[in-house]
């Protein structure tokens, strides 16, 4: 259980930056310093700036997000956890960056 976790986690971060660039194609994600960045052309940039982010503190919580989400799914899936662990990981990963995209909705302009 404890190999699933590790696995939920590194691949939770490890998928961050390519969660941030899909959703800087698809909506928007914000830079740090510099505004939104919106379309295919940005999303290496949001892909940069979600490692920015990641070093601030936000690998603490999507590992641990994706840590949790491997250990539940290895509970459940016994042997068969892998794939599901990693459709998980960036599935978490795809929240965070969209709870980055939205969050001037709840707390103001930053």
């Amino acid at each position: 259980m404890i190999r699933h976790s590790a696995l939920g986690a590194v691949a939770a971060v490890v998928s961050a930056p390519a969660a941030a660039a899909l959703l800087a194609a698809l909506y928007r994600f914000p830079v740090p310093f510099r505004g939104y960045a919106s379309g295919i052309a940005e999303a290496p940039t949001a892909a940069l700036a979600a490692l920015f982010y990641l070093a601030l503190g936000g690998a603490v919580v999507v590992g641990g997000l994706g840590a949790l989400a491997g250990a539940l799914l290895a509970r459940r899936r016994a042997g068969r956890a892998t794939v599901p662990i990693l459709v998980a990981a960036f599935a978490i990963a795809v929240v965070g960056a969209a709870a980055l995209a939205v969050l001037e909705f709840f707390v103001g302009t930053w």
